[in-house]
């Protein structure tokens, strides 16, 4: 079976890639799109991907600056490997590969116990709220899934977040929660989320 894999990069820079593994893949700069880019020249609910009959298929989702593939405007077309899509500032290739990766095909999702959790949060530095700019203590509660992001810092999230291009997002805008801050970077972080028991 033949998967696509995304490589998206903004202005040349490589920033993320990924399978799509589902019928709908939305893209576009607000939260709840399965992929965020976050610049002014793409539109609220830019575009959006479909699989279907086995193919990859892109849908321009009347965008104020359109959808392009190959330098041509779109409102929909099948993608073929190799294919260049342009959002705005950024670049998606289109990757037609054989079978999935081995890192995405286990599920890094975990479930953990209450003792666990609270192992780790005594373990953890002070933590506050950052959500709406406020700064309470930490309800366990409220959490119910924790993350690293690239940057090694742990958040604990209400609602179960998604990957962005640099961490987690809450793409129903619940509270999130900074846990602890580590020194080093992780470029595995996709493989960190953990569901709390």
């Amino acid at each position: 079976m033949m998967l696509n894999k995304l490589i998206v990069r903004f202005n040349g820079r490589k920033i993320d890639e990924l399978i799509i593994s589902r019928d709908v893949f939305s893209i576009g700069r607000k939260m709840d799109n399965d992929l965020r880019l976050e610049d002014p020249t793409v539109s609220s609910h830019h575009a959006k991907l479909l699989l279907k009959n086995g193919g990859l298929f892109i849908e321009d989702c009347d965008s104020t600056n359109g959808t392009l593939v190959n330098g041509i405007q779109i409102s929909d077309k099948l993608l073929a490997d190799g294919d260049v899509v342009m959002i705005g500032k950024y670049t998606i290739v289109n990757e037609e590969i054989a079978q999935e990766p081995e890192s995405i095909e286990f599920d890094p999702t975990l479930q953990i116990g209450s003792t666990e959790l609270d192992n780790m949060l005594s373990r953890l530095e002070k933590a506050h709220i950052t959500h709406s700019e406020s700064s309470i203590s930490i309800d366990k509660k409220t959490l119910n899934w924790i993350a690293q992001d690239e940057n090694g810092v742990w958040w604990g999230f209400e609602n179960k977040p998604v990957p962005g291009i640099h961490g987690w997002i809450d793409g129903l805008d619940g509270t999130k929660i900074l846990l602890k801050q580590d020194i080093a970077q992780n470029p595995d972080w996709r493989d960190t989320l953990q569901r709390l028991a």
